[in-house]
């Protein structure tokens, strides 16, 4: 990954949450803990299906106290209200999709220098050298030198952090994803979809399919790859150093997301 510091907008939804029960709504909604996240403070979550069936990757930015935003891989903002509006009943919360951006920055000193501005948000699994900002289009700063979209898509690669329908997939078990550490919380009350995710970490149950990394030497998106003929696997994308694979229980191939970084 490059060390001088770049931004560019990167190829994300973004979801408004509003309302005096927005907390409250989305805490009983998501895998992750937001009653405790504090006004300037971001994660990230699973949005799960009832059946405990991944709907979406989700990252939660709390901007006010009653105003979140949801950002979400680009073209799934509208199944993201969908989703939600179903549970809506009579919360006080409105969800809109808007025009809002997800400025990304990469490189040395990205976070120490945007930790503290409004609408900072964490980068995959917490990276010194990345940092989100959402915001309205003219309030997002520039620093550092203009780069392209796909340039940080190659970063998120080599940081290890999924693509919502390309590396994890609407329908896949939450074990799939490898971000069950940093999208689901184990000691808040219910949401949707919980008694799977339970179920299979207390059993420490493998899901069938899981998402890996590797070396993306020799690699290519699509490349099936193989440690024994019954053992194989599917790029799903690459970066400059490494690359996502999704493989069978049990198989040799690659590390689990998250390693070494």
């Amino acid at each position: 990954m490059t060390n001088a510091l770049v931004w560019a907008d990167s190829e994300r939804d973004v979801v408004l949450v509003q309302g005096s029960d927005s907390a409250a709504f989305l805490h009983s909604q998501l895998a992750q803990n937001i009653s405790s996240l504090e006004v300037g403070g971001s994660a990230h979550s699973l949005l799960l299906e009832p059946t405990g069936h991944v709907h979406s990757l989700v990252r939660v930015v709390r901007h006010a106290d009653d105003l979140f935003t949801l950002d979400v891989d680009a073209g799934f903002a509208e199944s993201v209200i969908t989703r939600l509006q179903r549970f809506v009943l009579r919360s006080k919360v409105t969800l809109t999709s808007s025009d809002w951006k997800v400025r990304s920055f990469r490189g040395d000193g990205a976070r120490a220098s945007l930790h503290d501005i409004a609408g900072a948000a964490v980068v995959g699994w917490g990276s010194d050298s990345a940092i989100d900002v959402v915001g309205q289009a003219d309030t997002l700063p520039s620093i550092g030198e203009q780069t392209e979209s796909g340039h940080i898509d190659m970063i998120r690669v080599d940081l290890q952090w999924p693509r919502l329908g390309t590396d994890i997939l609407v329908g896949d078990i939450p074990a799939t994803t490898g971000v069950v550490s940093v999208a689901v919380s184990f000691t808040k009350g219910c949401y949707p979809g919980q008694e799977l995710v339970e179920r299979m970490d207390s059993r420490g149950a493998d899901a069938p399919v899981n998402l890996r990394t590797m070396s993306r030497d020799g690699v290519g998106v699509g490349s099936r790859v193989e440690a024994t003929p019954q053992d194989t696997g599917t790029v799903t994308s690459v970066g400059f150093t490494r690359g996502f694979v999704r493989v069978g229980r049990g198989s040799s191939l690659g590390e689990p997301l998250g390693n070494n970084i």
